[in-house]
C-alpha cells in the first residue's frame, strides 16, 4: 500500500505541475491578447488609409505600429523558452509560425505607407497574422486536463475568434464607407462575418461562467446606430463623407468594450488554475498526514495483534481503518478522474468539430483558391441547401479529398 501511496502523490504532483504550466500559458494568453487587439488596431486604420488615397488615418499609422511593437515584445518576453519539453512539440511549432508572421510586419507596413498594396491584400496579411496567435490560444484549449479550466478556455478562444470577426467586419466595412461605395464580394462578406460572429459568441454563451456571460448580454446588441451601417454596408445605399469616421468609431468602440469582457475572461482563467493549484496543494497536504498516520497506525496495530485481539490486521498487514482510509483516497482520484474525463470528453467533441471545419476550409481554399471567409461561406451555404449540420459538409468534403489523394 506504501507505494499505492507513492504513486498517487506522484499523480497529484503531476497534476499540480501541469496546472502550474497553464497558469503560465493563461499568462501567454493574456499578453496575446493585447497584441491581438492592438494588430486589430492598425488592421482597421492601415485600410482606412489605404481606401481612402491616403486621405485619412496618416497620423493614426504610425501610433498603431508603435503600440504593437510594444505588446508584441511583451508577448515574447512571456514566451515558454525554446528548449526541448515533454508535450509541447506542437505547441512550440506553432510558436515559430507566428513569430514567422509577426517578422513580415515591418514590410508590410513599408507597402501600406507607400500604397503598394491593395487594401485587401494588407487585410489578409494581418489576418494571417492574427489566425497565428490565435491558433496558440486554440492549442491551450485543446491541451487543458481541469474540466473547469477547460471551459474556461474554450469560452475566452470562442469570445477572441468573435471579437476577431467583428474586427474583420470593422476593417471591410471601413475599406467600403472610404471609398465610398461597397463591391457585391464586400457586402456578402460583411453578411458572412456577422453570421460567423453569432457562431463564434453561441459557443462563448454555451462555456462561459455566469458573470462574463452577463457581461456579454448587457453589449450582445449591436445597436440601432450600426444596424443603420450595417444596412447602408448590406445593401450599398447612399453614405455621406463622414460614414467611415462613424462607423469606425461605433465598431472601434465596441471592439473596446469587448476587450474588457475579453481581459474579465483571462482573469477568470487565471482564478481556475489557481484555484485548481491550490486545491490539489491541499489534497497534497492530506497525503502527507495520512503517511504520518501511517506508521503510527501500524505500531498500534502491531501491538494490539500481540495482545490477541481479532480483525486488528488486514491480509496485507494494514489497520483496516488505515487500509480502508488509503482506499478511500485512491477510489476518490480515480473517481475525480473519471469524472473529469466525461466532462473533457463533451468538451473535446465542441473542439474536433472545429478543427474538422477548419481542415474542410482549408482544402477548399488549396483546391478551389478561395479565400478563408469564402470556404466558410461555401461549407456554410452547402449545409443550409442540405438541410444539415456543418460537420458533416465538412465531414464530406474530407472524404472527398482523402478519395482524390488516394
Amino acid at each position: 500500500m506504501s507505494r499505492a501511496l507513492e504513486y498517487l502523490r506522484a499523480s497529484r504532483a503531476s497534476e499540480i505541475a501541469s496546472l502550474q504550466r497553464l497558469l503560465h500559458t493563461g499568462e501567454q494568453i493574456l499578453a496575446l491578447s493585447e497584441l491581438i487587439h492592438v494588430l486589430q488596431r492598425e488592421r482597421g486604420a492601415s485600410n482606412i488609409w489605404l481606401c481612402s488615397a491616403g486621405r485619412l488615418f496618416g497620423d493614426e499609422l504610425e501610433i498603431r505600429a508603435q503600440e504593437v511593437q510594444q505588446r508584441q515584445q511583451a508577448a515574447i518576453n512571456v514566451l515558454p523558452q525554446a528548449v526541448a519539453q515533454p508535450g509541447y512539440s506542437r505547441f512550440c511549432m506553432l510558436i515559430a509560425v507566428a513569430l514567422q508572421a509577426l517578422e513580415s510586419l515591418p514590410a508590410l507596413r513599408q507597402q501600406v505607407h507607400g500604397q503598394k498594396c491593395s487594401h485587401a491584400q494588407a487585410m489578409d496579411a494581418f489576418n494571417h497574422i492574427i489566425r497565428t496567435l490565435l491558433n496558440l490560444v486554440f492549442e491551450a484549449a485543446d491541451t487543458a486536463s481541469e474540466p473547469e479550466i477547460s471551459r474556461a478556455l474554450i469560452a475566452l478562444f470562442s469570445f477572441m475568434q468573435g471579437k476577431e470577426l467583428a474586427g474583420q467586419e470593422r476593417a471591410t466595412g471601413s475599406a467600403g464607407f472610404a471609398a465610398g461605395t461597397f463591391t457585391p464580394m464586400q457586402r456578402q462578406r460583411i453578411q458572412v462575418l456577422i453570421a460567423a460572429q453569432e457562431q463564434s459568441f453561441a459557443t462563448f454563451s454555451q462555456f462561459a461562467d455566469a458573470s462574463n456571460l452577463q457581461r456579454w448580454q448587457a453589449m450582445a446588441d449591436a445597436g440601432s446606430q450600426i444596424e443603420r451601417l450595417r444596412r447602408i454596408a448590406c445593401t450599398d445605399a447612399h453614405c455621406g463623407e463622414d460614414g467611415v469616421l462613424h462607423w469606425f468609431t461605433l465598431l472601434s468602440e465596441r471592439l473596446d468594450h469587448m476587450k474588457q469582457i475579453e481581459d474579465a475572461l483571462c482573469s477568470t482563467l487565471m482564478h481556475c488554475c489557481e484555484r485548481a493549484i491550490a486545491a490539489s496543494e491541499q489534497v497534497e497536504l492530506q497525503q502527507l498526514a495520512h503517511q504520518e498516520e501511517a506508521s503510527f497506525s501500524l505500531y498500534v496495530a502491531g501491538a494490539s495483534w500481540l495482545d490477541g485481539q481479532e480483525n486488528t490486521l488486514s491480509s496485507s498487514g494494514l489497520a483496516p481503518q488505515l487500509g480502508r482510509s488509503v482506499l478511500s483516497m485512491i477510489g476518490e482520484q480515480a473517481q475525480r478522474l473519471q469524472a473529469q474525463a466525461d466532462e473533457l470528453a463533451t468538451m473535446r467533441a465542441a473542439l474536433d468539430e472545429r478543427k474538422i471545419i477548419d481542415q474542410a476550409k482549408s482544402w477548399l481554399m488549396q483546391q478551389h483558391g478561395f479565400s478563408e471567409q469564402d470556404a466558410w461561406q461555401a461549407l456554410r451555404k452547402s449545409a443550409m441547401n442540405q438541410n444539415k449540420r456543418m460537420l458533416d459538409i465538412a465531414q464530406a468534403v474530407l472524404a472527398v479529398a482523402a478519395t482524390l489523394k488516394s
